[in-house]
């Protein structure tokens, strides 16, 4: 069962993150009678890219969200803001499950204004948007050859509050400090992969070059002979690693640019 206590302030803050879901996929409504209606929605999505998020792009793996529903208290709010409650789910007002889709959640609106005004506000579509907030327990960061960093978030490790927001636009989202290290060790990481890379693929070219050129043992002037017959295979051989070697040399250029 989820703990019932209240976290402190600064915990709650300490590497808590922020995600929008994109408004064609939020699937919020209100359903019930006008006494007790029930807004409900997908928080989250999962196998969905985000957009860039400021320098990697990221998705939610199948079943992230399960063990955090378990231990959180979670709260349904409007705008993130504390002060306008909608729900919570230690009370049973808030409901939320996990499906082969992502994460859903239902919520018995209060008969208070917040409550009214959400309600009202969501109908009219003046409000469309969905977010929650969360911490991350386990994630996977992956640098592909055009540069771009891919993260999957694989375990949430607390959950916060969902619920509606007026902006639902990723540009609003929020990164926590720990994920911006992870990226900067991330890109750090595939510099020095490509810098190997680049070393061992120039030693690899420079053998097969040696092997297949005839050059003279002792110092002269006279010019490399090349044979007259080289094998398919060593000819593919050569090409193959010196186009290997201009790919990652102008991959690094356009880094520095």
């Amino acid at each position: 069962m989820p703990e019932t206590e209240d976290k402190e302030p600064k915990e709650v803050l300490k590497n808590v993150e922020r995600r929008c879901l994109p408004v064609d996929d939020i699937e919020l409504r209100v359903v019930g009678s006008d006494k007790k209606p029930i807004l409900t929605g997908y928080a989250a999505k999962y196998n969905r890219w985000s957009v860039d998020l400021g320098g990697f792009r990221e998705k939610i793996k199948k079943g992230a969200f399960d063990e955090a529903l378990e231990k959180s208290t979670i709260m349904c709010l409007k705008n993130h803001d504390p002060n306008l409650v909608l729900g919570r789910n230690t009370s049973g007002t808030l409901r939320l499950k996990t499906n082969s889709v992502g994460l859903n959640f239902d919520d018995d609106v209060p008969d208070t204004t917040t409550g009214r005004d959400t309600v009202e506000e969501v109908r009219r579509g003046d409000i469309s948007g969905c977010s929650f907030s969360f911490t991350i327990a386990e994630d996977d960061w992956k640098y592909l050859e055009d540069g771009t960093v891919e993260r999957t978030i694989i375990k949430v490790g607390e959950m916060y509050d969902v619920g509606p927001v007026t902006y639902p636009a990723y540009p609003d989202t929020t990164v926590s400090a720990r994920s911006l290290d992870k990226l900067k060790e991330a890109i750090e990481k595939r510099d020095v992969a490509t810098a190997e890379e680049t070393e061992q693929t120039a030693e690899e070219t420079a053998e097969v070059v040696e092997e297949i050129i005839e050059v003279p043992k002792e110092e002269t002037e006279e010019v490399p002979v090349v044979p007259d017959q080289i094998s398919d295979e060593r000819m593919r051989e050569c090409w193959v690693g010196y186009r290997k070697a201009g790919r990652i040399i102008a991959r690094l250029k356009q880094a520095d640019a």
